[in-house]
């Protein structure tokens, strides 16, 4: 149970002004540069840095792809990369303006794909296109991109141990504060919570993604039962819709 506790906090750690943070031990980029924050950790690609594209942000596909845990693969016959990820298999095919999911689902993405020092570079809509959560501030020089499960176990983190001011304050919309307080969402949790037991974790999580918003659905993992949560994000990564229910055994 500790080292559960342990992992949420962490979670919730890197990701607590909204997208997310660092840590201080971090070294930024210069001010000039775009920074990519993957899961909460600067991208450090040098000398194959990132950098803007008109309304986008190209980022060097091997060593993100890496920092984000998939295996990287190219196969220069059919000139097709390959990221080998734990619930995913990717394939892209050079030259081509979609993905293939698991040999069945094709995604398309925006932007083009550049070669630049013999270097592969995607815009941040590829990432999209994998079913993560982007964004890209250009006045700030700033790229994020997150897993649906680290924003899901930062945000089932603060509901489970009580910071409810703390998730409206950082996470809430404004449409959202107007519509429901951090005390109401008190009340609902505590409700749930004295059925479900203990707390263990995040079971499992499935994300999708829309031209205007991002919706996670949770399993969550208590003692006595098991709870779905809802998690549905504007393109700012701020929530607009937050729903849970009791999911008896």
């Amino acid at each position: 149970m500790k080292k559960i506790v342990a992992v949420v906090v962490l979670s919730v750690l890197l990701i607590a002004n909204g997208f997310g943070i660092t840590s201080s031990s971090t070294v930024w980029a210069a001010s000039s540069d775009v920074r990519v924050i993957l899961n909460g950790q600067v991208l450090n690609a040098d000398p194959y840095s990132p950098y803007p594209n008109g309304s986008t942000v190209m980022i060097p596909l091997r060593e993100s792809s890496i920092a984000l845990k998939y295996k990287v693969a190219y196969q220069k016959s059919s000139d097709t990369i390959t990221l080998s990820g734990v619930k995913q298999k990717i394939e892209y095919k050079v030259g081509d303006d979609h993905i293939t999911i698991n040999d069945k689902e094709k995604r398309d993405f925006k932007d083009d794909v550049v070669f630049k020092k013999e270097h592969l570079y995607v815009p941040l809509s590829f990432f999209t296109s994998l079913g993560l959560l982007t964004a890209y501030d250009a006045d700030a020089n700033l790229a994020e991109i997150y897993t649906p499960e680290v924003i899901a176990n930062a945000i089932a983190g603060l509901l489970t141990t009580g910071q409810f001011q703390v998730l409206e304050d950082r996470f809430f919309s404004e449409e959202l504060k107007r519509s429901i307080s951090g005390t109401g969402l008190q009340q609902n949790w505590e409700e749930l919570s004295v059925q479900a037991g203990n707390y263990h974790g995040v079971k499992a999580t499935e994300s999708n993604q829309k031209v205007d918003q991002f919706s996670i659905q949770c399993v969550l993992s208590f003692a006595q039962a098991d709870a779905s949560l809802e998690i549905i994000l504007n393109k700012s990564g701020k929530i607009i819709d937050l729903r849970e229910k009791l999911l008896l055994k």
